[in-house]
């Protein structure tokens, strides 16, 4: 611009852009800024879609009818529990639900993971209790293999190290190991360790006075081409060896006597 006149526009939205910068740190730096709300259900965010839908794309005074459902919607997100226990990232990621709603997680596992359960709950994270630290949230770490976690009248031994195997499958109604926990419990109790996530993603447990429940990422996703289904060595060597057993089919020797073409049976002339 000719006398450099744009100063005189370009100064004065620079002072704008500096005010909302100013405006919007402060409102980051204040207490309750952002809320972390937990997951909405799949039904909840159906409804939200259709009342809203509905409130915007009528003209008449039934388009209010969409706000209930709307509202109805939101609401899901009380009806949803999170997991009482997860385990994930190969067995380094470990949290075990507080009364509060809360969760303690165990040291290791990746900054992600610890994302992902705060977008998924809204809960906080709180330390893991240290060693021989009195029982806290139904969480007791009488040492440092081997922890105890109660909630809904239900035992849950946690084994953090090798060892802290075995453990008595009577004395408790599931085991949650971070380490390969073996196989001799599996048939009496729930038992889930790092190669169950391994295997099927990270795993959730619910803890009820009927019972307790298990669930994996890999089972809510399905059976689809881009979940992985990883298969041990063992397993692979069997497949190759049953493959091997059911062997090719060889073509026929040339001393051996042949039908003659179809063209040549069915193709002759009258």
């Amino acid at each position: 611009m000719p006398f450099h006149l744009e100063a005189l526009a370009l100064t004065p939205m620079g002072w704008g852009i500096d005010v909302t910068i100013a405006v919007a740190q402060w409102v980051q730096s204040l207490p309750g800024n952002v809320w972390s709300m937990p997951r909405l259900p799949t039904v909840g965010a159906v409804l939200v879609g259709l009342g809203g839908c509905w409130l915007c794309l009528w003209q008449q005074k039934w388009r209010y009818w969409g706000i209930p459902v709307a509202v109805a919607g939101l609401m899901t997100m009380l009806l949803t529990r999170p997991p009482d226990l997860i385990l994930a990232d190969f067995g380094h990621f470990l949290a075990v639900r507080t009364a509060d709603g809360d969760y303690r997680v165990a040291k290791g596992g990746e900054k992600i993971h610890r994302s992902f359960l705060v977008s998924e709950t809204g809960a906080r994270l709180l330390p893991w209790p240290e060693k021989d630290a009195a029982a806290v949230d139904g969480l007791e770490c009488g040492s440092t293999d081997r922890c105890s976690y109660t909630a809904q009248g239900r035992r849950v031994a946690i084994v953090t190290a090798e060892a802290g195997l075995p453990v008595l499958c009577y004395t408790v109604d599931a085991i949650v190991a971070q380490v390969p926990a073996g196989f001799a419990c599996r048939n009496q109790i729930p038992v889930v360790d790092r190669i169950d996530t391994w295997r099927h993603g990270a795993v959730a447990l619910w803890l009820d006075a009927d019972g307790v429940t298990v669930a994996s990422a890999n089972e809510s996703r399905g059976d689809r081409p881009w979940v992985p289904h990883p298969k041990s060595k063992r397993e692979r060597e069997r497949e190759a060896a049953a493959n091997r057993s059911a062997g090719p089919v060889l073509p026929a020797s040339a001393d051996e006597p042949r039908e003659p073409a179809a063209d040549a049976r069915f193709n002759q002339p009258d």
